[in-house]
């Protein structure tokens, strides 16, 4: 009975996208029902949906949509013999699935910060049988280094930047891709990071909604608050004004994904620098000496404002923004 039910996922999963048979595959080896400590009929189980597998308090664990899954497996290359990190894992199911992409010869590493998620997603790879998974209990902000370099590392579950120590735990030519809280304008797109020999560069790939990250990945706005509470009070009149045509949507997402320094105070949207900081009103008040905020707006400008989703987003390995693009460039 399961099985029938798990073709038909199949067949959805199909139908939103051209995906290698190792991963549509893999959907057909594990039982979506067994993650959950709800009980769901099977035609929800299989449908392309998300569905909450476990409470513990004001916390959840969801699956996520599996057509979703399948994109972010297919864009960050995952195949057979790969070492990936998940960060976010929640009771496991999307880890066991990519375990069976990886094959014997490949590693799923799962990180979960709450414990009870944690604890069922151990229980449920071991009734499975599966081998090739490993789960760990911890803050995904530090990722896992004992078993590192990665070969991709995919994030299900919405973080406020990239961790350094993703970047830093990833092979030359490895990806991580997942949803980034833009958390000033509820906004979660999905982006592809790639690491060359000399660069991470993003790209923008759908948009999402997934439940918030916790711990030191959900934490950035209340950091840049401390930074802009530190400098705040010695600037009462503003310096200059970055026009940008373009809407705060566009604008504060951009900015965003560029230099992980925005906050929210007082319905106002405040973009902090170490000697300065400026505030959206239709553009940027600038306050104070502000050096990265006027490189990003003249980078953009270069590119005629292209919209987020068709620029390229290049930063040093120290995740230190040098430049945007249109994917178009070369």
């Amino acid at each position: 009975m399961t099985r029938s039910w798990q073709e038909w996922l199949v067949r959805q999963i199909s139908l939103a996208g051209d995906f290698d048979e190792r991963i549509l595959n893999a959907f057909l080896k594990v039982p979506r029902e067994v993650f959950s400590e709800f009980h769901y009929d099977l035609d929800v189980v299989y449908s392309d949906n998300v569905i909450v597998t476990a409470k513990d308090g004001n916390s959840y664990s969801t699956s996520s949509q599996p057509s979703l899954m399948a994109l972010f497996m297919s864009v960050v290359g995952l195949r057979e013999g790969m070492k990936v990190l998940e960060i976010g894992s929640g009771t496991g199911y999307n880890a066991c699935v990519m375990a069976h992409v990886v094959g014997e010869d490949g590693l799923v590493v799962g990180i979960e910060s709450n414990q009870r998620f944690f604890k069922r997603s151990v229980e449920v790879a071991s009734k499975l049988g599966i081998e090739n998974v490993i789960f760990v209990n911890g803050d995904g902000f530090y990722g896992y280094e004992k078993l590192s370099p990665y070969d991709a590392i995919v994030i299900t579950v919405a973080v406020d930047k990239v961790s350094q120590h993703w970047v830093d735990q990833l092979k030359i030519g490895g990806r991580i891709v997942g949803p980034i809280d833009v958390y000033t304008i509820d906004r979660q797109p999905a982006f592809v990071f790639e690491k060359t020999s000399d660069s991470l560069v993003a790209k923008h790939l759908v948009e999402t909604k997934f439940i918030k990250a916790g711990g030191l990945l959900g934490n950035l706005n209340e950091t840049n608050l401390e930074r802009l509470s530190k400098i705040e009070k010695r600037f009462s009149t503003p310096v200059e004004f970055l026009s940008i045509p373009v809407g705060s949507y566009e604008a504060v997402g951009v900015f965003h994904l560029a230099s992980w320094s925005l906050c929210e105070k007082s319905g106002w949207i405040y973009f902090v620098e170490d000697e300065g900081f400026a505030r959206w009103k239709g553009g940027w008040e600038v306050f104070g000496k502000m050096e990265l905020i006027k490189r990003i707006a003249e980078e953009w400008a270069k590119t005629g404002f292209t919209p987020m989703m068709l620029l390229r987003f290049r930063y040093d390995h120290r995740m230190n923004f040098e430049r945007l693009e249109r994917w178009d460039e070369t």
